[in-house]
């Protein structure tokens, strides 16, 4: 389900974050302990896609959250003994009103994804709840369905990603704890 991923996504990159460090950083002070209890409204956007620059496959996440932050992850040669892969943070959001950027390198190359994501106007209604790492998550709220239009450029080659999981969100997150 697609409110699922969001949710594993949003905790598994906000619990990485904290561990690493990322969270604790100068000038990120603001952002909120992801796995304490409480309840937070989370607004943003995820685009999870595949495709291929020429003869590379190619998989990106960009997901941008305006309480945890803006991540980019790109997988390149999936699956093959030249896989190679980035995950980073960017203070800026890759998607500026219906307008995607997100630059990374993956083994000394550049790769960059660029295109438009415009809102199709179907809504859908999110109530999901999950337990993970000892909290019970309940999200309330609604996805914005998008339509990506998007390429990628990759150690000289470029083509077309799909994404098949695209929407904008606002959520009303409310953590509890479930440990005794």
């Amino acid at each position: 389900m697609r409110s699922t991923q969001l949710i594993t996504g949003a905790l598994a990159v906000a619990a990485t974050s904290a561990l690493i460090g990322l969270g604790t950083a100068p000038g990120t002070a603001h952002i909120p302990d992801p796995t304490a209890p409480g309840t937070s409204r989370e607004t943003g956007k995820l685009l999870e896609c595949t495709g291929a620059a020429g003869s590379i496959s190619v998989r990106a996440n960009v997901y941008q959250n305006d309480t945890f932050g803006n991540y980019l992850e790109v997988l390149v040669h999936d699956g093959t003994p030249e896989e190679a892969g980035v995950s980073r943070k960017a203070a800026k959001p890759f998607v500026v009103k219906n307008k995607v950027r997100a630059v990374a390198r993956i083994a000394g190359k550049k790769v960059v994804i660029t295109g438009t994501a415009k809102p199709t106007g179907k809504v859908e209604r999110v109530h999901e709840v999950v337990e993970d790492a000892g909290l019970r998550i309940v999200s309330r709220g609604k996805h914005k369905l998008l339509k990506p239009v998007l390429e990628v450029s990759y150690a000289g080659q470029s083509g077309k990603l799909t994404c098949d999981n695209a929407f904008a969100f606002n959520l009303k997150i409310t953590k509890t704890s479930i440990v005794d």
